[in-house]
Parts: structure tokens; sequence; C-alpha cells
């Protein structure tokens, strides 16, 4: 009696064992830097620094001794406070107004005066912690914080987005938009070394539709006719697309991802706009992407939040507020606060860095390097899922490594079960012995 199909399972199992191919890593001639092929900027609305991390150890946080008036000339002043629920999602106002009085010339005493009215005012001392932002805090224990990362821009999110991309304001000051957008950007400087990107922005239903002013905020691309009135128009996409990217391997050298719906701009709820960008993180750390990847996750501007930190002049111009910025990558320092100064600019540039591209020619000088964060020395960041709640654990992803190494071990006791197995089916086929011969009487 034979085994069925012991052969072809044999051959399945020796299959299994070649070498399954890194999907997602851009050609060797694309000359970036190390092992990085990808850069994702995530960029969110509205929050300062001290707002989402003054609290944590080890940074440069909240003073014990700030307090801000509640009144010009007024004796009462109000300290930061932890944030109730509700009150996490006031609407500050955050233009150009209402940024410059707050930071006063360098001062920084205005935040409560700056606001339409005092009652609202004070709210903009309240600050959220590690109890409402777990997974952001968790991100901070395992890669990068920057704590000296501003707002180029004190004009509000627009000219911060546009700046981000184009390394320019091209003189807009608000979050107006009076006609086409014409600065050259670094998606241009990709198209020219054959790079491919992408912009993922949440809610966007392609060409066809109207657009709001709200999109246009998110993504300065869709005013720009050498996007928009080209087959680049293509690469600006809904971010659902950014999901079928990673799953299949198509992730393009450099993404943008903004949400609308998720930015976290008061009043929306800053666990929904936490819980979309785990929701892209966790993509690519359940992908092969991730060995080759460094993401920039940071906001637009305060959203009106207080922040103590004077904002430094770079290039004749005086930043706007600090914003929470983080480096997530297997290269990033891990559980490292990096306090050198960094701001809105240094994004087209960390790009230009990575995929050793020009300099666009409008560019701002920038604060200084995100390659500050990285270490290719190090033995990379393995990925793991964050805490959805609380203190929950980190669960780790195995490493490729030792996911190879489970899949030997397992084939290997199948293989010596199957050879055990068939050397039993080998025995019942063999005839059984001949009787031994009566004895013949004599």
């Amino acid at each position: 009696m034979r085994l069925p199909g012991t052969r072809t399972l044999m051959t399945f199992m020796a299959s299994l064992l070649v070498p399954l191919p890194v999907v997602g890593v851009l050609p060797s001639d694309t000359h970036s830097y190390g092992p990085i092929d990808h850069v994702i900027v995530i960029m969110q609305s509205g929050h300062s620094f001290d707002n989402y991390f003054g609290t944590r150890p080890g940074v440069d946080g909240l003073p014990l001794s700030g307090c801000q008036p509640v009144a010009v000339g007024a004796q009462g002043c109000q300290k930061p406070f932890h944030l109730p629920s509700g009150q996490a999602r006031y609407g500050l106002t955050d233009t150009l107004r209402v940024t410059k009085k707050a930071i006063d010339g360098g001062k920084m005493d205005g935040f409560i005066t700056a606001q339409p009215n005092s009652i609202i005012g004070s709210v903009a001392m309240g600050y959220l912690d590690g109890s409402d932002l777990p997974y952001y805090w968790s991100l901070a224990d395992r890669f990068t914080l920057f704590d000296h990362f501003y707002a180029s821009s004190q004009a509000g999110a627009l000219p911060n987005r546009l700046i981000s991309m184009a390394g320019t304001d091209a003189g807009i000051s608000s979050n107006s938009l009076s006609g086409d957008i014409t600065s050259p950007t670094v998606f241009d400087l990709l198209d020219k070394a054959k790079l491919p990107w992408k912009y993922y922005l949440q809610g966007y239903k392609g060409p066809s539709q109207a657009l709001s002013p709200g999109q246009v905020i998110k993504a300065p691309v869709l005013a720009m006719p050498s996007i928009t009135a080209t087959a680049d128009r293509a690469r600006i996409v809904d971010t659902s697309q950014y999901f079928v990217d990673m799953a299949k391997g198509q992730l393009p050298a450099v993404s943008y991802v903004s949400g609308t719906v998720s930015s976290e701009r008061s009043p929306q709820n800053p666990a929904q706009g936490m819980a979309f960008v785990q929701s892209l993180i966790n993509a690519l750390m359940q992908s092969p992407e991730w060995q080759h990847t460094a993401l920039l996750l940071t906001y637009d501007d305060s959203g009106g939040w207080y922040d103590h930190s004077k904002p430094p002049t770079v290039g004749g111009t005086t930043l706007g507020i600090r914003v929470p910025t983080l480096l997530v990558s297997p290269y990033a320092k891990s559980g490292y606060v990096d306090s050198g100064q960094l701001d809105t600019a240094s994004i087209p540039a960390f790009i230009e860095q990575v995929f050793r591209l020009p300099t666009l020619p409008s560019q701002e000088a920038s604060s200084g390097s995100v390659l500050s964060a990285m270490d290719l020395s190090q033995p990379p960041i393995s990925p793991a899922i964050g805490p959805a709640q609380g203190a929950a654990a980190v669960i780790p992803r195995p490493a490729v490594a030792t996911i190879y190494l489970l899949y030997l071990g397992a084939l290997t006791i199948a293989a010596i079960l199957i050879l055990l197995a068939f050397r039993r089916y080998r025995r019942q086929d063999l005839p059984p012995p001949a009787p031994d011969a009566p004895e013949v009487p004599a």
C-alpha cells in the first residue's frame, strides 16, 4: 500500500523553504538614504506640543510656573490644566492675528487674551496626557519624539501644508486662497527623478467632485494646475487606496497622508484622529514595506492651544508655534527625544536628503535635518501594534527571520511525521512470512 500524494506533499513543503521575495523595495539606482526607500508624511491639524506632550517626562514641557493672564491688565491668571473630554473639543481660533498676539513678541503670554472671549480663551491652557493619547505616547516610547519642531508659518494650516511640500508659503498668509498655486514642489523633483509619489486625502472622491475649501486647505495640491491639469492628478487619491497599495506592495517612494474628518482639529475628537493614524501605521507595520520606510507624523499648526516655547527666527522669519512631531521607522532612535531645532520646511528638505534630490529653488531655510533622529547602524526596531486603551501591552510583530525559523521548525516536524507514517505503511505492504512447513511423519 502506498501513501497517496506523498511526493506531491514533499515537493510543496520544499517549495516553502525558498526565500520569499522582498516586496516594495525600490530599485538600487534610486540612490535613497541607506535602507530607506519610502517616506510617508502624515500631517494632522491643530495642536501644540504642550497640548499633547507637555506633561511627558524628559521633554521641554509645561513649566510649573506657567500662568496666562485671563484679560489684558488683569491680576488673575490661568495655569495649565488637564482637559476634561468635552473641553478638549472646544473650537479655538488660530489666525495670523491670534497667533501673533499669543506669541506677543516672544513673551508667550497672550494665548487667552488672543481668543474671541476669555471663557473660550482659558481653555487654550488645557492639555492632554498619556491617558488621553495612549497610542501617541506609546509611539514616543518606541521611536523618536521631537520637542523643538515648529510650524514654519504663523498664519495657519494652509500655508504650513504648502511649506511641507514646496518649502515656501508662496506669500499665503491665511487659510483663504484666491487663485492657483504655482510654486514648484517636491513632487516636481520626484517626477524628474522618475520616483513615484501619491497624496492620500481622506474622503477624496476624484477629479469630478466639487472641492470644498477645507479640502484645499488639507491638500494644497488640489490648487496646483501643474498637478491637477496633468497626468499627476491620478496621484491624488482617497486614503482607502493607501491600504490597497500597502497590501499589494505598491507603496510609492513618497506618500503624503491627510485626514479631513479625522484631522484632530477642534472641535473634532482627538481620539478619532489618533485611531485614524494608528490604522495607517499598523498597516505599514504589518507589511514588508516596514523595513524600508521612514514615517513622519506632524501637525500643520497649534490650533490656538498654548505652548510655552518661544519660536526661533530662521532666515529672517519668526516661526510659528511648536507642534507635536514623531519619527516612526526601524531606524528611528528608540525612545529618544530629539531637541534639535526643526520646522515644517524641514519636511521637503528631508525628502530631498533621503532621495538625493536637488533643493527646490524657492525653498526657505529650514531649522535642521530630520536625519538627526535616525541611526542606520542600530538593530532595526521591530514593528509593534501599540495600545488602543490606557496601558495595554504592546504586541510585537515577529521579525521576518523569526517567522522563517518557525516555518522551518514546523516543516521539519511535519517531514519527520510523514517519514514515520511512510515507513509504517511500507511495513503493511510487505507480504506476511510463509508458515513453517508441517513435519512429515517418518
